[in-house]
């Protein structure tokens, strides 16, 4: 009896990982950052094309150009490159359990980060 209990135990937790795992992040989202020097900023940002774990990814930010990037997802955690004019920059973001997304960002060549959550518009 001991050996079922743990048997449904691990088929329930084996589902509700994979549950998360599944979880889609396609859609637009509100985009609430900050700088890093005490400014922040808003816009939205639009995931598309996730599938195989690789996306796309395009922030319209106020007052900036609109930025292309690319993703990849592995787990809990999206990663995306992108350029900003003639900079190459990097954000990681950690998928939550409500569906937003907390990511910490940096550019090549500048000192400091700057921190992005993202929160799904439905």
């Amino acid at each position: 009896m001991t050996m079922l209990r743990c048997a449904a135990a691990a088929a329930i937790l084996a589902a509700s990982v994979a549950t998360a795992g599944a979880q889609q992040l396609t859609g637009r989202y509100q985009v609430i950052g900050d700088n890093g020097n005490g400014t922040g900023y808003r816009g939205v940002a639009e995931i598309s094309g996730t599938a195989g774990g690789n996306c796309a990814i395009r922030w319209a930010i106020v007052n900036t150009p609109p930025t292309q990037g690319f993703c990849m997802r592995q787990g809990n955690v999206l990663s995306a490159a992108y350029r900003l004019g003639n900079s190459i920059g990097l954000v990681v973001y950690r998928l939550n359990d409500d569906g937003t997304l907390d990511g910490t960002w940096t550019i090549a060549g500048q000192e400091g980060v700057g921190k992005e959550r993202l929160v799904p518009q439905r």
